[in-house]
C-alpha cells in the first residue's frame, strides 16, 4: 500500500462532508449578499428622500457582517473538529480497512503522511472556493449598487487588506501565504499529535487527555516564554532567526511525537 493510494482512501472518505461544508459556505454567504443589498438599497432610498445622501458602501461594509464572519468561523472550526475525526473514526471499527493498517507498524507513518496531506488538500480547497465566492460576491455587489447609482468606494483588494480574518487567510504577499500555511500545518501537526497520545495512553489513565494536553502545552509554551523574555534583547534579524528556529523545532517535535505514539505506543 502507498501513499497516493492511501491519500485517494482519505480523500474519498471526506468528499461528503466536504462538499456538505462548503455548500452551507457558498449559500449562508450569498444569502447574507442577497439580505445586505436589499437592507442597504432601502435605507440608501430613504436617506435620498430625506436630502443629499452623503452615506458611501465599502465591500468591507458586508464582508464585516456578522452572517460572513459566522460563516467563516463555521468553516475554520468544522476544519480543526475534522483535524480530530480523521483519526478518531479509525478506532471506531476493529475491521475497517484503516484499523487494519493501523495494525500493521511499518505502514502508519503512511497513514499520518495521506492524513496530513488530506488536511492540506481540504484547507487549500476551501481558501479556493472562498477566494471564488469573493471574488464572485464582490462583481455582484458592485454591480448591483452601480445599476442602483448607489456611490462605492474602495476596492476589493483594500476590503480584503483591511478585513482581520481575511487578510490572514489571503495576506498581501506570497511569503506570508506560505508562512501562514507552515502555521496551519503545524496546528494540524499538535492536533495529531495530541490524539495519537491521548489514545495510547487512555487505557492506562482517564486522565488521558489531560496529560495530552499538559505534555503538548509544555510543549509550546517554553518557546513563547523564552521568545518573550529575549525579545527585547535581541535584534530584528536575530528575532527573525529564533522565530524560524523555533518553527523548525515545533514542527520537528510535533512529527516526532506523533510518530513515536504512532509506531512505538499506540495499541489497536
Amino acid at each position: 500500500m502507498n501513499l497516493l493510494k492511501l491519500l485517494g482512501w482519505e480523500v474519498e472518505r471526506m468528499t461528503k462532508p466536504y462538499l456538505i461544508l462548503i455548500t452551507l459556505l457558498v449559500v449562508t454567504q450569498f444569502t447574507w449578499l442577497g439580505v445586505f443589498l436589499w437592507s442597504e438599497t432601502n435605507m440608501y432610498e430613504e436617506i435620498r428622500r430625506t436630502g443629499t445622501p452623503d452615506y458611501v458602501l465599502t465591500f468591507g461594509n458586508y464582508i464585516g457582517g456578522v452572517p460572513f464572519i459566522l460563516s467563516i468561523g463555521v468553516a475554520v472550526a468544522a476544519m480543526l473538529l475534522y483535524s480530530f475525526w480523521i483519526w478518531y473514526r479509525d478506532f471506531q471499527g476493529r475491521g475497517t480497512f484503516m484499523m487494519r493498517l493501523l495494525l500493521m507498524p511499518q505502514q502508519r507513518m503512511l497513514v499520518f503522511g495521506a492524513k496530513l496531506a488530506t488536511m492540506m488538500l481540504m484547507v487549500l480547497g476551501l481558501l479556493s472556493v472562498q477566494w471564488i465566492a469573493l471574488k464572485l460576491q464582490y462583481i455582484a455587489f458592485t454591480g448591483w449598487f452601480d445599476s442602483q447609482m448607489i456611490p462605492v468606494s474602495g476596492t476589493f483588494e483594500q476590503a480584503i487588506r483591511f478585513d482581520g480574518a481575511l487578510s490572514v487567510m489571503y495576506p498581501a504577499s506570497f511569503v506570508n501565504f506560505l508562512i501562514h500555511q507552515v502555521l496551519i500545518v503545524l496546528v494540524i501537526l499538535y492536533i495529531f499529535a495530541f490524539v495519537l497520545m491521548e489514545r495510547s495512553l487512555w487505557q492506562r489513565t482517564l486522565w488521558a487527555p489531560i496529560l495530552a494536553m499538559l505534555i503538548l502545552g509544555t510543549l509550546i509554551l517554553v518557546p513563547v516564554l523564552t521568545f518573550y523574555f529575549l525579545e527585547n534583547r535581541l535584534f530584528m534579524d536575530e528575532l527573525m532567526l529564533l522565530i524560524l528556529l523555533g518553527l523548525i523545532g515545533w514542527m520537528t517535535a510535533a512529527i516526532w511525537i506523533a510518530r513515536r505514539y504512532l509506531t512505538k505506543k499506540l495499541s489497536v
